[in-house]
């Protein structure tokens, strides 16, 4: 297959692969052309041993008509989807599906030969920053390394994404995996450097084989072999170091796995690379001894020293659980309350007790003062006792300021209504 963004039209343009020379033909002449109009072009590092490409992955980013204004509404930025209209004119794009935002596109263009019925897939992103034009630069680099990295250091509590290295919070992240990533770094080298690896010649050139590719993914300091047994559990999913072979496969994530059917060689790492290191016995555990828990414990600490986001960590953690403190009082207060209650009146109740415990409420004549521990958080013991000893009072409080609002709003409503009749002729 070729380029596939456009599989799913009714009469879909025919993009096949391209032999390397027609891709570096094409590829010279769109980078040519987007240059005329942003300062910084340019693709991702390819992924080793190609002999044929799919599509070209270009990145633009800082217009030059804003940087360099001839008139006063060239500094007027444009935005993403004027300036993917811009994109496509320049190209002389055939075909276009545009993200909705405006800032990514597929686009076709006319294969570089006498072939007119052939098309050359573009992937054009519009970076708002030199910072994110750096960072997909980095990300995307030598086709599936960062999809092995990634893979690799995600046990240790590390993510990869389009965005940055991100440290999770294992306590939040079964709940809210956005809230539980801390930014460690978007600088490419501060990461590299982090992992373990080189950067001299990240940034060079292809690497000059698969093998090679691999060789490297191996000097990531977080990188180890583990010889499991056949059908490793579900729940061992997130365990430190990597497993090779079908048990391999049916521990990675879903995305993963999927990833595994298009990228040949993702596959190959699973299935030949570290099977063959387990086989030769290398690569064994860097922390003998030590479970999961501490391993990414210790990772955690030395993201602390490097990155500076302890105190950031900390208050994130502890802001969530102050969150589910709260949220498992609620449901200490309606299990206190006896289900053989009438349900309007045990509804009554228990949403007094939660004003009164969680919100402070003094309204109802009760002091909920000591109910809290120096560190903000609920003594149980002590709500329990509370509630055991005021169940009654508060149900007594509570249901009397109920029926004396049901009142008041009858007593409104007939005025209302008494009102609305004045003037009207019999």
């Amino acid at each position: 297959m070729g380029g596939s963004a456009f599989s799913s039209l009714p009469d879909p343009p025919y993009t096949p692969r391209m032999p390397p020379a027609v891709y570096r033909r094409a590829l010279s002449a769109c980078n040519a052309l987007l240059r005329e109009i942003f300062v910084c072009v340019a693709s991702p590092i390819e992924g080793p041993g190609k002999k044929d490409h799919g599509d070209i992955d270009i990145l633009v980013a800082l217009e030059k008509r804003t940087l360099f204004p001839q008139t006063r509404d060239d500094s007027i930025p444009r935005s993403p989807h004027e300036l993917m209209a811009i994109i496509q004119r320049q190209l002389g794009a055939k075909h276009a599906i545009v993200h909705p935002a405006g800032t990514s596109a597929h686009l076709t263009i006319q294969w570089p030969s006498d072939m007119d019925q052939h098309y050359v897939q573009v992937d054009v992103h519009i970076c708002p920053d030199i910072d994110e034009f750096c960072w997909r630069l980095f990300k995307h680099a030598h086709g599936d390394l960062w999809n092995i990295l990634g893979s690799t250091i995600r046990p240790f509590g590390l993510t990869i994404d389009e965005e940055a290295l991100w440290l999770r919070i294992p306590e939040i992240e079964k709940f809210d995996r956005k809230r539980a990533k801390v930014c460690l770094s978007r600088d490419p080298v501060e990461i590299i450097h982090f992992l373990g690896m080189k950067v001299e010649g990240f940034w060079d050139e292809p690497f000059e084989s698969v093998d090679a590719l691999f060789d490297y993914a191996t000097t990531c300091r977080l990188f180890w072999v583990r010889d499991t047994p056949v059908g490793v559990a579900e729940e061992d999913a997130d365990a430190a170091g990597v497993i090779g072979g079908e048990d391999g496969r049916r521990r990675l994530k879903a995305n993963d796995r999927r990833r595994m059917a298009g990228r040949p060689v993702y596959r190959r790492w699973i299935y030949e690379f570290i099977p063959r290191l387990c086989a030769e016995g290398k690569f064994l555990s860097n922390h003998p001894g030590k479970s999961a828990e501490e391993v990414r414990a210790m990772v955690r600490d030395e993201a602390f020293e490097r990155f500076f986001v302890e105190a950031e960590y900390r208050e994130r953690l502890r802001e969530w659980r102050l969150k589910r403190d709260g949220e498992q009082m609620k449901v200490l207060v309606k299990e206190s309350v006896p289900s053989t209650m009438d349900p309007q009146r045990r509804a009554c109740v228990i949403g007094a007790l939660k004003k009164i415990i969680l919100e402070g409420d003094p309204s109802f004549g009760f002091d909920p003062s000591g109910l809290r521990l120096a560190d903000g958080f609920y003594d149980t013991s002590a709500v329990r006792n509370f509630i055991h000893h005021n169940l009654e009072e508060v149900a007594k409080v509570a249901w009397a300021r109920q029926q004396q609002r049901a009142q008041e709003a009858m007593l409104l409503k007939a005025s209302r209504k008494s009102g609305s009749g004045q003037g009207i002729p019999g």
